[in-house]
């Protein structure tokens, strides 16, 4: 599972389970926040992510976890990780984090990083500490002090997000990885909170970095629905990001909604996410920027495009023609279009719409 590289242990996450995944980019962010100095985009290769274990000094350690801007508080009651940490386990979790690299155990329900050892394989941390074995004993069972929301009451009630009285077994290495999963959720005007899941690491770290910015550029009457929350967000991964999705990633590409201890799952056709990750049909609907026409897109009603751009058309052609303007068409301009931009430029308009249906249709046809 590890490896020394440079005389530094590297070690190799590879996505799982949706709360495992937002668990990762939220170590991610948190690397982000107190470390500015890193590249998270080093950590990347392929679907998986590597490690340097050096980033887990006794210092660094203090600053994320201990310091005036930790993540957020692990000790006593905290609101997210309740009773993670007891005040007089903090030394006990400095050299917890230390080994994290031996902490894997082939059986873990969540991470399943066991693929890569023997089925009987369990590595872990043996101490002869009274206080550090009960601490690291009671870390191995996903309870509330993973989730005050998600996960049961030491085995006392059901969770949502398994639907089982009795908590699952996780290695020490997820235990530390979860504990940063609200990190990586996204608060909408609704209450709820999003994460974009997906197959690949990258992928979820700019997915979700770029869900973030177009949320917080939106006013509260701006709201948006999930389903275009995640179009927009693969808009702009096709547009920003260099590298394209892959047929793999496309197809497995879903928001996460939690609500309190309630989860849901959305998701678009693949057909549409091939669309939208499309980088001149994604360029072409960031220019175009209408929510009425990302919607024809979203529920495939391609044909519409065509219509939209003949009426678009027929209207510049009227108020060219009627400089005092024709108040019928001026009312379906302004309902059909938010941007000035494209009601003061409609012949250009109905040329990126045409252009549009287009490349979609030569995309269907490839396809």
């Amino acid at each position: 599972m590890d490896t020394i590289v440079q005389n530094h242990k590297i070690i190799e996450l590879y996505p799982s389970n949706w709360l495992y995944n937002a668990g990762v980019v939220g170590f991610l962010i948190s690397l982000e926040m107190i470390e500015k100095n890193k590249n998270i985009q080093d950590f990347f290769e392929f679907n998986k992510l590597k490690l340097d274990l050096s980033l887990f000094g006794t210092l660094e350690v203090k600053k994320r976890y201990f310091s005036e801007n930790k993540i957020s508080s692990i000790v006593g009651k905290s609101k997210f990780y309740r009773n993670y940490l007891q005040s007089n386990q903090k030394d006990y979790y400095l050299e917890f984090v230390k080994h994290l690299s031996s902490l894997v155990d082939a059986s873990c329900d969540l991470c399943k990083n066991g693929k890569n050892l023997d089925d009987n394989v369990v590595i872990s941390l043996n101490s002869k500490d009274p206080g550090e074995s009960k601490f690291l004993d009671r870390i191995k069972a996903f309870n509330v002090i993973h989730s005050s929301e998600l996960a049961p009451s030491f085995n006392e009630f059901p969770n949502a997000s398994w639907a089982c009285k009795n908590s699952i077994s996780i290695c020490h290495l997820c235990s530390f990885i979860i504990i940063h999963h609200h990190l990586a959720l996204t608060p909408l005007s609704d209450g709820s909170e999003i994460f974009i899941n997906a197959p690949s690491f990258e992928a979820m770290w700019h997915l979700n970095k770029f869900a973030r910015e177009i949320l917080q550029s939106q006013s509260k009457e701006e709201t948006r629905n999930k389903r275009e929350i995640l179009a927009m967000t693969i808009i702009e991964y096709a547009t920003k990001i260099q590298t394209t999705l892959g047929q793999w990633t496309s197809m497995n590409i879903e928001i996460v909604s939690k609500r309190g201890n309630e989860i849901h799952f959305f998701s678009l056709p693949y057909q549409v996410v091939q669309i939208l990750s499309d980088r001149k049909i994604a360029s072409l609907l960031s220019d175009i920027g209408e929510f009425k026409v990302l919607n024809i897109v979203l529920n495939q009603e391609y044909k519409k495009l065509l219509n939209l751009g003949y009426k678009t058309m027929r209207w510049g052609f009227t108020k060219n023609n009627d400089p005092e303007g024709n108040s019928k068409v001026s009312k379906a301009i302004n309902e059909t279009y938010f941007f000035q931009k494209n009601k003061d430029n409609l012949y250009q308009t109905a040329q990126k719409l045409f252009e549009l249906y287009g490349l979609i249709e030569q995309k269907l046809k490839i396809k």
